[in-house]
């Protein structure tokens, strides 16, 4: 018991250093043997051995003067998801993204499964416990409120009405159960709901209801649907953590590596004198290379060098193509986030921005822009003079050097590659056959997306050994399918890079999939993509900016050569053979139709209609 009142310590913490005589106060509710902090070093070690034979290694709880620290932070546990949940959501909702902001709620709530710490009888546990009980009821009556603005009043009266039998004094409850039985056609049991609340708030407090109960009720006998919205339950009341965003998402709890590209962006984008542009770093690279993680995870890093706010945007939608005109919603979500009501943000693009920079002049806030497919998309979202970073991911580079710096990303190195494999896998497994795992990170070659897919087939496989994974990925015609493991699959990577080309580059990119030679050169190219050389040299060198081919060196004649990298290879031969099949099934279609000898569909158009490019 001791050792799960530790740990539930340590997880409060979020990730601070919690000295142990607290733990030692808590653990034993304020009356320590002298014997606490011996016992407390005990409990630890059990800890640690827990943790490392689950293959969690040794470094989840470090010792760090003058106590301990949980060395995963806010990230692995359900009390940092909920709260993360229900904040975007709160926010979504203040920016009137209803859907949105309903959803995230749903999923922070799915997170509770029972009581918090229900098992424990420490003081600190029960205090804690109260506090997160009340923060679960909280999200649960925003809850409600949303899903009554999303129309759902009908399914609602069952469900809140039992809410309100369990909590009879929470009038944010009642209020809402007013407004779904009104909206349903039940008047009469609304007016009584109200009645009920007043008859226990005046018996139990001594109190009429507030002012927003009272709200409820006279528009209900005043018969005024239209405005049962605004006399609804309100959000929580904006705090100061709210107008000084915190809008990255979530870090990712295996990012491992990139350590000379961290001390890049700590070098270029670290808090100056203002009066100068905004520092931008674009990170670029192919795809599955780990842009965003790296953006995250160095946003999260470097926070407390942001005190005025972190910022994100994700500049493509769920499809993977770029969002057209991006820049105007994403501006008022940011002025939002700032504190700016949304009666004050301005209909036209350039007084946003104007108003957005304004407020930014003296602000040290980090804007990362993740998933960038032009200088259209990010314009913009520029902060000028002052003190704010910019931080940009995209698939090639955006802006010119006098404003900007790039960092290129590849694949990872072979130890860190390593590493990341043993945190998505196991660390056992991975130690176990050191040289499984060598090969194993060549065969992903050393892409993050590959290695997590990798590992998160290993993990859904614990009679798997490194060995059995690394036979099933030597079959070329296989890899693919071997690392297709849900958000994880590299095909479904390179899918969303290619859907966000322009039509004409995603359809040379497949053509030239069915070159065979390793690397080949600008003639090769010509004559595949039907092309003058010239033509044929542009789009190959739209390719290599995209990241979708490298320069191999040149012939003996001096010209250039090209290639695919290893798993974009293979991405690249299946849609070769995707559209080959394609313009095939268009042919036969043409000579089935009547007149078919003379009509001809058009390879593109039957192309597009089966790969939907």
């Amino acid at each position: 018991m001791r050792q799960r009142a530790l740990l539930a310590r340590l997880v409060l913490a979020q990730g601070r250093v919690v000295p142990a005589d607290t733990l030692a106060r808590d653990m034993w509710n304020g009356n320590p043997p002298s014997s606490a902090r011996t016992q407390v070093s005990i409990c630890v070690a059990a800890l640690r051995k827990l943790f490392r034979d689950a293959g969690a290694g040794d470094d989840v709880i470090t010792t760090t003067a003058p106590g301990y620290r949980l060395a995963p932070a806010r990230r692995w546990t359900d009390l940092a998801e909920f709260a993360d949940r229900t904040g975007e959501g709160y926010e979504l909702a203040r920016q009137g993204r209803t859907e949105q902001a309903a959803e995230r709620l749903r999923q922070g709530l799915a997170l509770w499964r029972g009581p918090a710490f229900a098992d424990l009888t420490s003081h600190f546990a029960e205090l804690e416990a109260a506090r997160l009980a009340q923060q679960q009821m909280l999200a649960r009556e925003q809850l409600m409120v949303l899903r009554l603005e999303l129309g759902e009043h009908r399914s609602l009266v069952g469900e809140l009405t039992a809410l309100v039998r369990e909590n009879p004094l929470r009038e944010q409850l009642r209020a809402s159960l007013m407004l779904a039985q009104h909206r349903s056609g039940q008047r009469a049991e609304a007016l009584r709901t109200f009645r009920e609340g007043r008859a226990l708030t005046v018996a139990e407090l001594g109190l009429e209801p507030g002012a927003e109960l009272r709200a409820v009720h006279a528009l209900i006998l005043h018969d005024e649907p239209a405005t049962l919205a605004e006399a609804g339950p309100a959000l929580p009341a904006r705090t100061g953590r709210v107008r000084t965003p915190s809008q990255l998402p979530a870090d990712s709890r295996v990012f491992t590596g990139r350590r000379n590209e961290l001390r890049y962006l700590d070098e270029t984008l670290a808090p100056r004198d203002p009066g100068r542009d905004a520092p931008v770093a674009c990170v670029v690279g192919p795809p599955g290379a780990g842009k965003s993680a790296l953006a995250v995870h160095w946003g999260h890093r470097a926070a407390d060098d942001f005190p005025d706010g972190r910022l994100y945007a994700d500049l493509r939608d769920t499809a993977g193509r770029p969002r057209r005109a991006a820049a105007g919603p994403v501006l008022r979500g940011f002025l939002r986030a700032l504190g700016v009501a949304p009666r004050q943000i301005p209909d036209g693009l350039e007084e946003r921005a104007a108003l957005y920079r304004g407020l930014l002049a003296d602000r040290r806030v980090l804007v990362v822009l993740d998933h960038a497919g032009s200088f259209e998309d990010i314009g913009p979202l520029l902060p000028g003079d002052g003190p704010g970073r910019v931080l940009v991911t995209g698939s090639e580079l955006l802006m010119d050097g006098g404003t900007a710096t790039t960092l290129r990303l590849g694949g990872l190195a072979r130890e860190e590659a390593v590493r990341l494999l043993a945190r998505s896998a196991g660390a056992r497994r991975v130690a176990a056959d050191p040289a499984g795992a060598a090969e194993l990170v060549g065969l992903c070659a050393g892409l993050p997306v590959a290695l997590r897919a990798a590992g998160a087939r290993l993990a859904g496989k614990p009679h798997w050994t490194v060995a059995d994974l690394v036979e099933r990925m030597t079959d070329r015609r296989r890899l693919l399918d071997v690392l297709g493991h849900g958000e994880n699959a590299v095909r479904a990577s390179f899918d969303r890079a290619l859907r966000a080309l322009p039509r004409h580059v995603a359809d040379a990119y497949a053509r030239l999939g069915g070159v065979t030679e390793p690397a080949f050169d600008v003639w090769t190219g010509s004559e595949t993509l039907g092309l003058g050389l010239r033509e044929a040299e542009d789009v190959l060198e739209r390719l290599v900016d995209l990241h979708l081919l490298e320069v191999a060196g040149r012939d003996d004649c001096g010209a250039l050569r090209y290639r695919f990298p290893a798993l974009l290879g293979l991405y690249a031969a299946e849609r070769h053979a995707q559209r080959s099949r394609a313009v095939d099934w268009g042919r036969e279609f043409a000579l089935a139709v009547p007149g078919g000898g003379e009509r001809r569909v058009p390879e593109t158009v039957a192309f597009r209609e089966q790969t939907g490019l």
